[in-house]
């Protein structure tokens, strides 16, 4: 989308015609924004226009603690979640597709190709779930139509994040124009383009295509271990500055007209320990899971091991349906877990080391070799899936 010019003229001709509007912005923002995704995709958008609809009906219904409110819920939820699983997971396996080229792959449904996923499935259908889950919790205030489907729509935001809260898109939101407003997103679009297309595109992505992918699997055992650190630790920032590019775009974009979206990155490279590195990577995906899957989890079970493993398999999923996204999520639980064991073990100790500044470095490039030897899985989502990935982590880690 951000390497469209039509993106870019609507942008700008569009948040000069919004703020000079005496009254009905919302409506304005909500109509374009459908009317631009309308055009990328008419079917899947169809599709939302409905499940928007369904939802901003009958979820006012469910703070009710009646029997009917109950089921109304259960049958929202389950409906949506069916319809993510359809179209993302089950379907692309009915209708198989050419696998594509490796990068960029990050943020690509695995089906893109003769079968293709509904524009935004993921982001719009967790959303939808935070919607129902809040207002059953009575959680959210009265609003308008027209602001609901400003926040379900919004285009500069719709495909790739930050998966917005309601609550937050409400309270974080200005009715007044301001140079300040105005220069802070030009500001923030500016750090996105430079991350994108300069230190991912053209720093980045051609240091880790020489050699690529398939040329190192193709000779695993014979590639230096060194070059294959090189190549997981570079394609993890690869997708680390294409992914926190477009975020800046995003949120920058959003803040055009009024928005204080929330944030996705806080400075993931500066984590001490792989608990702080998912405090700052991901953010708005991570915490839905905290809120959506670990919470829950953890309160029927009283296990916080089976919630964590819960919670980024759920990570791991939102990615893609396949073993490598599943056992990536299972890669970073069994390391939150272990530093979970750890930092218990540290503080019935009295262990205080994290004043010392050599320790500070040695955690924070530990934890950058832990998330990039996650890349593993990434790296052969399609080259060799899962026992490629097990082989190259191998490799990484000396085993073989």
């Amino acid at each position: 989308m951000v390497t469209s010019l039509t993106f870019w003229l609507l942008l700008g001709a569009l948040a000069v015609v919004y703020w000079l509007l005496p009254r009905g912005r919302s409506w304005l923002l909500a109509a374009v924004s459908f009317a631009y995704l309308l055009a990328a995709d008419p079917g899947s958008l169809i599709a939302l226009a409905g499940w928007g609809t369904a939802f901003y009906l009958l979820a006012p219904r469910l703070s009710q603690s009646d029997t009917t409110a109950k089921a109304l819920f259960a049958a929202l939820l389950t409906s949506i979640v069916s319809y993510l699983a359809w179209f993302k997971y089950l379907s692309p396996y009915l209708h198989p597709a050419p696998s594509p080229p490796l990068i960029p792959l990050f943020f690509h449904d695995p089906g893109a190709g003769q079968y293709v996923i509904p524009l935004g499935i993921s982001y719009f259908t967790f959303k939808l779930i935070h919607y129902a889950i809040e207002m059953a919790r009575g959680n959210i205030d009265q609003h308008r139509p027209s602001t609901f489907f400003t926040y379900l729509t919004l285009f500069p935001i719709f495909p790739a994040g930050p998966i917005e809260r309601f609550d937050h898109f409400l309270e974080h939101r200005s009715s007044t124009w301001s140079l300040a407003m105005t220069v802070e997103g030009l500001g923030r679009i500016q750090r996105g383009l430079i991350k994108k297309f300069f230190i991912a595109e053209i720093v980045l992505l051609p240091l880790i295509q020489q050699p690529s992918a398939g040329q190192i699997l193709a000779s695993l055992d014979d590639v230096p271990r060194m070059l294959l650190w090189w190549h997981v630790m570079g394609t993890f920032l690869y997708a680390y500055m294409d992914f926190a590019g477009y975020s800046d775009i995003a949120i920058g974009a959003a803040r055009l007209f009024g928005y204080r979206i929330g944030e996705n990155f806080n400075h993931p490279l500066l984590a001490t320990n792989i608990g702080d590195f998912w405090k700052r990577w991901h953010m708005s995906l991570s915490g839905w899971c905290q809120a959506y899957v670990y919470m829950p989890m953890l309160g029927w079970t009283r296990n916080p091991y089976l919630a964590t493993y819960s919670a980024m398999a759920a990570i791991g999923l939102w990615h893609a349906g396949t073993s490598n996204w599943i056992f990536w999520g299972f890669y970073h639980a069994t390391g939150l877990v272990v530093y979970l064991t750890w930092a218990r073990m540290k503080r019935r100790r009295g262990w205080r080391w994290e004043t010392n500044a050599l320790y500070r470095v040695g955690s924070r490039v530990l934890t950058l070799m832990f998330v990039s030897g996650s890349y593993a899985f990434v790296v052969t989502s399609h080259q060799g899936g899962l026992p490629a990935a097990m082989a190259l982590l191998a490799r990484l880690v000396g085993v073989r």
